[in-house]
Parts: structure tokens; C-alpha cells; sequence
């Protein structure tokens, strides 16, 4: 019993700091009405939705993936192909193969599609996890790159199912400013309770020491292919609405491009706290907005910089000078938690 309440007071310490701002931060960004704004931080909050289900495997397990992406992309394209209106599908997939002709036969409301896509993403991950999860160090991210990939393949060469190059259209837009919200307070909510199981502290303990772990009794495929399935999906959870959100996408949405800033904005924050997931969107969000600005309109007394690829270079350059300055990120690895219990054990102290 008193480890149960021990587990609920670190969830809700894990948690709330980081949910309640959020949610306050989008109730004034909603407030104001600025359809740029608003578009600008449902993104952030998509993003981040995929960087915390990163952080969940590669954050407490060490073992850094670069495959969340491919599957956000699946479960992007598995909803997309749910929930598309009945009366559309046969024109945008006329040579449908035969065992999926019941695909285009009905269509489920978005959020029953997402549940579903997600589901399904978490069979593909634990059947590709099984052997993933007993590598690691740069065998892991070069097989989960390797994982990227094929899907990406995959995507663009089956034109019956996925439209293969072309853009997938027809994807509902119903996900909003409040989805993203609800679906990062999800995706916070499900990292920091994870975070606080005994599966996720025994994933931890293979970070800190895996012969140590092995050791006690601690199976490390196991407790890897429980974070892996468990990252994947809110990663998934991530890529659908991002599908509901800007509604046309195609391969090359879920690409290189978003990898690189999914795991920059990771590392940047801190990869070993859900304090720096949370951190290192917000600050490589704000940036790349703010150079974004700079390279198409200027701003203020500053001309326009002309310099294609400015954003990804200044971020590039971020990244290295983070990794060589700060290793552990701009949060050291700690929690907001961590943060006020120091603050308050030297005034229990002087008391």
C-alpha cells in the first residue's frame, strides 16, 4: 500500500509541473485568437508528443532510436486510410489489393481511427522490437535508422495502398489546438506513470548499470521491449494527429527532416529526464520559429536573411555545441521534481 501511494505522489510531482503550465499556456494562446500562433503551438505540442514517447524508450533505456518517426508514420497512414470518407476512397485507392478491398468499404470517425492506428503500431512494434531491444550503442541506432528506412520505402513504392509518392488526401482535419493539448497531457501522463513503475525503474537501472541489473535478476530484453512498445505507440499517438492535423502529407513528411529535429530537441533538453523532452521542444521550437521568420519575412529592424537551410544549420550547430558543452542537456537529466525538493531540503534543514 505505501509503495503504491509512494508510486502516486511521484506521478503526480513527475506530472503536474509539466501538464499545468502547458495547459495554462494554451488557454492564453487560445485567448488571443492568433490563427498563426495557434497553428505554431499545435505543432509544438504534436512534437512534442513524439518527443516524449522518444524519451520514454531511448531516455530511460539509454539506447538512443532513430525509428520513433517511422512510427508515427505508420500510424499517421494506418488512420488516414480508417477514416477517409467512404465516397472518396475508391477514386484515391482504385487498385487497392484484394485482402484490404474492406478498407474502402467504411470509414471510422477520427478518434476511433487513432485508437485503432495506435493499437496496430504497437503490434508492428513488438513484433519488430523482439530483436531490436537486444541491441545497443550504435548497433541499435543504426538498426533502428535502418527501420526508418524500409517504412519510408514501403510508403513511397506501394502506390495501391499508401498513394506512394503522391500526397495522401482526404484526411479529415479535425485534430485542433485542444487535441494537441489533450494528446501531450496523454502522452506526459503515460511517460511519467511508466517512469515511476517498476518496469520503467528497472529499464532505469539498465541505464545506470546493466551488469549490475543482470545481476539481481533484471531481464533486459524484457523490460527494453516494454519501453520500446510503449514509446512507439505515443510516438504513434503523435503521427495521427499530426495526420488529422495538416490533413495532406506523404512520405517525406515523415522523413530525415522530422528525426533530426525529434531527436535534437531530445538531446538539446535533456534526453534522461521527461523535464528535458518537455524543455528541449520548447526551445528548439522557439528558435526555429525564430529563424524561420528571419529567412522568409525578417524581423523587425532585421532584413530578411537570405540563406536557405539557416534553421537546420543553426540547429545543427546547437546540437554539437550541446553535446560537446552539456552532454546531459540544458536540464542535466533532472526533473522539475528534483528542482524544488533541493530548493526545500535547505530550508528543512535551517528550520
Amino acid at each position: 500500500m505505501n509503495d503504491r501511494v509512494s508510486a502516486w505522489s511521484r506521478w503526480v510531482f513527475l506530472a503536474l509541473p509539466l501538464i499545468i503550465p502547458l495547459i495554462v499556456i494554451t488557454v492564453l494562446i487560445a485567448v488571443t485568437n492568433d490563427i498563426s500562433l495557434v497553428q505554431r503551438a499545435s505543432t509544438a505540442m504534436i512534437l512534442m508528443v513524439m518527443v516524449v514517447g522518444l524519451h520514454i524508450f531511448s531516455g530511460n533505456s539509454g539506447v538512443i532510436s532513430f525509428g520513433s518517426v517511422a512510427f508515427a508514420m505508420i500510424a499517421a497512414y494506418t488512420s488516414a486510410l480508417l477514416t477517409i470518407p467512404v465516397e472518396q476512397k475508391p477514386s484515391l485507392f482504385p487498385d487497392m489489393p484484394g485482402f484490404l478491398s474492406w478498407i474502402v468499404e467504411f470509414s471510422l470517425p477520427v478518434p476511433a481511427g487513432i485508437v485503432v492506428a495506435v493499437l496496430f503500431t504497437g503490434v508492428v512494434a513488438v513484433i519488430v522490437g523482439v530483436p531490436l531491444v537486444r541491441l545497443s550503442g550504435l548497433s541499435a541506432g543504426i538498426a533502428t535508422l535502418a527501420f526508418l528506412v524500409v517504412v519510408q520505402v514501403v510508403v513511397t513504392k506501394w502506390k495501391a495502398v499508401t498513394r506512394g509518392e503522391s500526397t495522401m488526401v482526404g484526411v479529415p482535419k479535425e485534430a485542433t489546438l485542444w487535441w494537441a493539448l489533450a494528446g501531450v497531457v496523454l502522452a506526459i501522463a503515460v511517460a511519467a506513470l511508466f517512469q515511476v513503475s517498476r518496469n520503467g525503474r528497472r529499464l532505469i537501472a539498465t541505464r545506470e548499470d546493466d551488469k549490475a541489473s543482470m545481476s539481481i535478476g533484471i531481464s533486459i530484453p524484457k523490460e527494453r521491449l516494454v519501453g520500446w512498445t510503449l514509446s512507439c505507440m505515443v510516438a504513434a499517438t503523435g503521427g495521427a494527429l499530426y495526420g488529422h492535423y495538416i490533413s495532406t502529407f506523404s512520405a517525406t513528411t515523415f522523413g530525415f527532416a522530422l528525426t533530426f529535429f525529434i531527436v535534437a530537441m531530445l538531446v538539446i533538453g535533456g534526453m534522461g529526464s521527461l523535464t528535458g523532452a518537455v524543455v528541449g521542444v520548447l526551445v528548439v521550437q522557439v528558435l526555429s520559429e525564430f529563424f524561420r521568420t528571419l529567412e522568409t519575412q525578417g524581423l523587425g529592424p532585421i532584413p530578411i536573411i537570405d540563406f536557405p537551410g539557416l534553421t537546420e544549420m543553426v540547429l545543427a550547430l546547437i546540437l554539437l555545441i550541446v553535446l560537446i558543452v552539456r552532454p546531459s542537456g540544458i536540464t542535466g537529466g533532472t526533473e522539475v521534481a528534483d528542482w524544488f525538493a533541493r530548493r526545500k531540503s535547505p530550508e528543512s534543514s535551517a528550520s
